[in-house]
């Protein structure tokens, strides 16, 4: 697997940046809660404040560990007394933070309507997507809707849901979905990839609402969560998913994509039949919990396999796990063992931890061949995985350093990705450098470096130049370059951003992704090849307090191809 070159400054690109296809909606709506109701940092745990996503687990515990040892905030401004807090990284987290609670308001509606196509409008290439939330004191409905480009239908996707949310007690009818645990068998999105893994993996948020535009995730049916001797989450689903059959009648493999663009794709659509029953049980303390979570399964047809060994077939199976987390002053621990399919054994473990002028995360998992967890997006069978970070803030210089290594377990090599950053800010400017050697036994795979430098003109106005450049080693050496500017205006009512870049790659294989802004609630990693330029602009207000207007125009041009997008979207709050 290709990793990203992420690591945790200031910028949201950087935060953001993965070459990885996975559904970051979860946490992008926890961003837009926040800001509605930020966090007393006076009180707040490890877990709640680990929901920012620009502040790292390490920066976390620091931000509590200053508060129990030199007492409460009277400021938000103390922060910048913590080592490797600098006033670009307290500007970036004051909107999600506040000394003293915020009021709540009981009723609660926020309305989405999103919808992009390509240029010149053409009805194949329209996609939208709406979303409503509306709660009244501890009742809560939702509805999602969405279609994707060239589906025939208008409403090719639609889902609704009805909460109750009594603080202890919630429960869930209709579509929802769970996040319980490490990620190893029930979790709604992909959060093992570097940089957001330990936040992702300790921020649970239990029973929620589903209001993701992937089709064949979540649950739909009815969950119950609550305490009595203990924490509890009672949760069953029965659901037609979209999957391969064979002529037998048989199931030959889910299809996960929802995209129904053609007589093929639209014939799989809800043809497999699942169905769940599970039960998750915890019990917390101040410092350590301990949870117990398992499910059985049953598809409707069942599952044949060429390969017995490393594919799951059958009817039906069961899933269990057990989880430990300990929360210490100055680190964390947690860990997930779960049995699956066949008696497979499987899971994955982490720490964090900081000392003085160093921060340390060490994480690793092991899956092995036909280890299945449908749910569990952690569970990629026939792997053993590690990664060790380490991050060193001081006056002179941030000097970041990666090292993973991803071992197939039908392999006889053992990839080693080994990456180091360099940040310093003089006056108004930012620079972050990076570099990155990836090894297939001892030879090199892979290797690349980028420059990142941000001008902040005012306290509202900055301006970006980034450089990347990435050399691809096989039976020939592929090179890739690409060089952007970039200026930014970010205001209280309105957000701006304009970029321009060039890229020139010799191989597919030299592909290089770049993070950039998008409609909110969508996370847009652009991938260039071949040689070209491309950009966009983005624009961002609020005419009225309860209303916010999103505009976005982008192209590309590869070789003599040019593509032009457009999308927009609105979104009221009451």
């Amino acid at each position: 697997m290709v990793w990203a070159l992420l690591f945790f400054t200031t910028t949201e690109d950087v935060v953001f940046k993965t070459e990885q296809n996975i559904d970051l909606e979860l946490i992008l709506k926890d961003i837009e809660h926040l800001q509605d109701h930020p966090l007393d940092i006076n009180s707040a745990s490890v877990e709640e404040l680990a929901k920012i996503p620009y502040l790292s687990i390490n920066e976390v515990i620091k931000i509590v560990e200053y508060r129990e040892i030199r007492g409460l905030y009277e400021s938000l401004d103390d922060l910048r007394y913590i080592p490797g807090f600098d006033a670009a990284l307290v500007e970036r987290i004051r909107p999600f933070l506040t000394i003293g609670k915020k009021e709540v308001s009981v009723l609660k509606v926020n309305a989405r309507a999103r919808a992009q196509t390509a240029l010149p409008v053409e009805e194949p290439s329209f996609k939208y997507y709406t979303r409503l939330n509306a709660m009244l004191e501890q009742y809560g409905i939702y509805t999602v809707t969405e279609r994707d480009p060239y589906e025939n239908l208008f409403f090719d996707h639609y889902t609704a849901g009805f909460l109750i949310d009594e603080g202890k007690r919630r429960f869930a009818l209709g579509k929802y979905n769970l996040d319980l645990g490490a990620g190893a068998v029930l979790s709604p999105i992909g959060s093992f990839f570097r940089g957001i893994d330990f936040r992702v993996m300790l921020n649970e948020r239990g029973l929620i609402p589903y209001t993701s535009a992937i089709e064949n995730g979540g649950f739909f049916g009815g969950a119950l969560s609550d305490s009595l001797f203990l924490r509890y989450t009672l949760f069953y689903s029965n659901e037609r998913l979209d999957g391969v059959i064979d002529s037998s009648g048989f199931a030959r493999s889910l299809v996960t994509s929802g995209e129904h663009t053609d007589s093929l794709s639209s014939s799989r659509k809800d043809r497999i039949r699942e169905e769940i029953l599970g039960l998750d049980v915890r019990y917390r303390t101040a410092r350590f919990l301990i949870a117990s979570r398992s499910y059985f399964c049953t598809y409707d047809p069942g599952f044949v396999a060429t390969d017995s060994v490393a594919c799951f077939y059958g009817s039906n199976f069961f899933m269990s796990a057990a989880e430990l987390r300990y929360f210490g002053r100055d680190f964390v621990v947690f860990s997930e063992i779960a049995r699956s399919w066949k008696n497979r054994f499987g899971g994955l473990f982490g720490i964090s931890t900081v000392f003085p002028f160093l921060d340390v995360n060490i994480s690793g998992k092991y899956f092995p061949m036909g280890y299945y967890s449908p749910k569990g997006v952690e569970a990629t069978p026939d792997l053993a995985s590690g990664t060790l970070d380490l991050k060193h803030h001081s006056r002179l210089i941030d000097v970041g350093l990666s090292l993973t290594l991803d071992n197939r377990l039908d392999e006889d090599t053992t990839r080693h990705d080994l990456k180091a950053i360099f940040s310093k800010k003089i006056g108004i400017v930012d620079t972050r450098v990076s570099f990155r050697r990836r090894y297939r036994a001892e030879d090199v795979d892979l290797s690349g470096s980028e420059v990142l430098m941000r001008i902040m003109a005012t306290k509202n106005l900055f301006f970006d130049l980034r450089v990347e450049e990435k050399t691809a080693y096989g039976e020939e050496v592929a090179r890739g370059i690409f060089v952007a500017l970039e200026a930014g205006l970010d205001l209280k009512r309105l957000d701006a951003r304009i970029r321009y870049g060039i890229f020139n790659t010799d191989t597919y294989a030299a592909r290089i992704y770049a993070y950039e802004i998008d409609l909110p609630g969508v996370v847009h990693n652009r991938m260039l090849y071949n040689k070209g330029n491309y950009g966009f602009a983005y624009l961002s207000f609020r005419p009225i307090r309860n209303v916010k207007l999103t505009m976005k125009y982008s192209t590309v041009k590869r070789d003599s191809v040019r593509d032009r997008r457009a999308g927009g979207q609105i979104d009221f709050v009451l």
